[in-house]
């Protein structure tokens, strides 16, 4: 099977199952926050947001270095020691600081949660790492997709079972459960002969390994501050309870990314870097427009049927901040995986200091238009604040990738654009159905259901008229995968 068709096959392993553990997953979330305070709900998030920070400054892709380079097991065992190590020192020190922190960012409960978590995410996902990354080396998607859908089972699971007797604690016992379930999975599924071998720790093996994933680990600090210090920001200005609101309306708006998006983006970059050059180009370009064909439509129809949806979802205490934070957040959705394919592309020639300098660039735009937005429109400034800054972000990195490396840009501005043009339609479409069926009286959740229905089938229409070619080629694919299923 060519490289190509490996990235696609894994691409569809990574959408069924990543789809429907992590809808399973939304659900059970769902369920817990009608059960959970926002002020407690918050207070588990900030713990959650301190501790994956601490892992975002503590972590050097040496996975990365591991897939670019096919490193050989002497190396890899170096970076799972040193990845490890500094995960331990990691937890000690936030830990120990949990306190200052948690008065900082205005929400003190935090502090119950943050060793917990701190096992999760700075101990057990880092005895994973390098495993991971090997099967993902060796294009093993069906085994990703199949661990990393366990995990999320396994937390869902977790958490639902505990939340009666444990509350808030639930959520943090759900997450230690998902790492240690998926930690003991992947060391059992590695090949051991790759990584798990006798090694000392060489000057120049870690020289390299730091000097190539010290510009990610820029990027990983840069892209978390991004997607989770806007909570502490909406904490610091409006409290923990609001801030779960906010946190809650954004995961909604980024579960099209987490469930479609990201899986697509996992597999680029090991692909890409097993292209010739030449080829490699081609396919960045097509598969930005792929997955703006696939993405756009579920963050603009996301954006059309909030109000429904919070309607549906969500009890009083909750409902009346998410339904607008969720409609202006969609536009994040549509904008933030826009520029990953160059992104992969970046990594594949090693031209990692675009990458470094993209999510820098993203942090100081998002966060700062948070902020503005925020002071001059309370909460949902704050909103428009955050989908203003992905947006602006994308225009600028698919720019500088493009100068850096040999991606043509306006080609890859045209494939991401396109696809916004059946989603036109669709909105429009779902507004006139949401607003007949209210009238109507047809109660929220049959009409969430047939907003779905009604948008989907104008898209997919519009698709097959406004840009056929790609419609006809994401459906050759399917067909495709279907029939080497057969």
């Amino acid at each position: 099977m060519s490289i190509g068709r490996q990235a696609a096959h894994g691409v569809a392993w990574y959408m069924v199952l990543g789809v429907s553990t992590r809808m399973l997953g939304l659900v059970g979330t769902l369920v817990l926050q009608r059960f959970i305070s926002p002020d407690d709900y918050g207070a588990v998030n900030a713990a959650s947001i301190v501790v994956t920070t601490a892992s975002a400054f503590t972590s050097f892709s040496f996975g990365q270095y591991l897939i670019a380079k096919r490193a050989p097991p002497h190396v890899a065992a170096q970076a799972a020691i040193v990845h490890v190590g500094m995960g331990l020192l990691a937890t000690a020190i936030v830990y120990a600081l949990r306190g200052p922190i948690g008065r900082w960012v205005n929400a003190p409960a935090m502090g119950d949660y943050v060793f917990g978590y701190a096992v999760a995410n700075l101990v057990l996902d880092r005895v994973r790492y390098v495993p991971e990354r090997l099967i993902m080396r060796a294009l093993r998607f069906r085994t990703l997709a199949i661990i990393n859908g366990t995990g999320e089972l396994a937390l869902t699971a977790a958490a639902l079972a505990t939340f009666h007797a444990w509350g808030a604690y639930a959520i943090m016992f759900g997450a230690v459960i998902r790492s240690l379930v998926t930690s003991v999975l992947f060391l059992n599924a590695a090949p051991r002969a790759e990584w798990f071998v006798r090694a000392r720790l060489r000057v120049a093996d870690l020289r390299d390994l730091f000097s190539y994933g010290v510009p990610i680990m820029i990027a990983i600090v840069t892209d978390t501050a991004t997607s989770k210090w806007d909570n502490v920001i909406v904490s610091m200005m409006f409290g923990p309870g609001v801030m779960a609101r906010y946190n809650s309306a954004y995961n909604l708006a980024d579960t099209p990314i987490s469930n479609v998006a990201e899986h697509i983006g996992e597999v680029l970059m090991p692909s890409f870097s097993r292209m010739e050059p030449g080829q490699r180009e081609r396919a960045a370009i097509r598969a930005a427009s792929l997955m703006g064909l696939v993405v756009s439509p579920l963050g603009v129809g996301l954006g059309a049927v909030a109000p429904t949806l919070a309607a549906t979802f969500f009890n009083a205490e909750w409902r009346t901040m998410i339904a607008p934070m969720l409609t202006i957040l969609s536009v994040m959705t549509v904008f933030r995986p826009m520029p990953w394919s160059a992104i992969a592309y970046a990594q594949a020639v090693q031209r990692t200091g675009v990458v470094m300098l993209s999510s820098f660039v993203r942090a100081i735009v998002v966060l700062s238009l948070v902020a503005a937005g925020g002071a001059i429109g309370g909460p949902s400034g704050a909103c428009v604040g955050a989908g203003a800054g992905f947006a602006l972000h994308t225009v600028l990195t698919i720019i500088v990738s493009g100068r850096q490396t040999e991606l043509p840009v306006g080609a890859y501005l045209l494939a991401v654009a396109r696809p916004l043009l059946p989603c036109i339609p669709m909105f429009v479409a779902v507004l006139v159905v949401a607003h007949g069926l209210d009238v109507a009286g047809v109660p929220p959740l049959v009409s969430l259901v047939v907003q779905i229905v009604a948008g989907a089938i104008v898209y997919i229409g519009a698709a097959f008229v406004l840009v056929r070619s790609s419609a006809d080629e994401l459906v050759r694919l399917g067909r495709e995968a279907i029939r080497r299923r057969r």
